[in-house]
């Protein structure tokens, strides 16, 4: 009897084995390849595009980019003083994994969008 349950162990693990393979080639499907990601949005963009559409004396506005997780409030949107025609002042908060902060910028209509002039310090 033990020599038949000896038996019986030692041939199991081959059964199981060859019960669970499977004779014919597995056949899998092509995957196309990922595309190329676009380049992130930066913070500076979208709060640059986000002062040219406000309008002048405009209530706070707020701006997310999802590229980054920042996100924050333009306070303030005023005429440019002391930049070239079109120019807007503003004032936002930044928020981000660095902490919140605050900046004062300008922005300008450049080549069909709009860009912030200078180093702002939001970047």
């Amino acid at each position: 009897m033990l020599l038949k349950l000896i038996a019986i162990t030692l041939v199991s693990p081959a059964l199981l084995l060859t019960a669970c393979s499977h004779p014919e080639p597995l056949q899998t499907t092509t995957v196309a390849p990922a595309a190329a990601s676009a380049v992130p949005i930066t913070d500076q963009t979208v709060i640059a595009e986000t002062v040219g559409r406000a309008t002048v004396g405009s209530d706070p506005l707020a701006w997310a980019n999802p590229s980054t997780g920042s996100a924050g409030v333009i306070e303030q949107v005023r005429p440019g003083t002391n930049s070239p025609d079109g120019c807007r002042d503003f004032v936002t908060s930044k928020q981000s994994l660095e902490g919140v902060t605050r900046f004062n910028g300008v922005a300008c209509p450049a080549d069909g969008s709009w860009k912030i002039n200078g180093s702002s310090g939001l970047f």
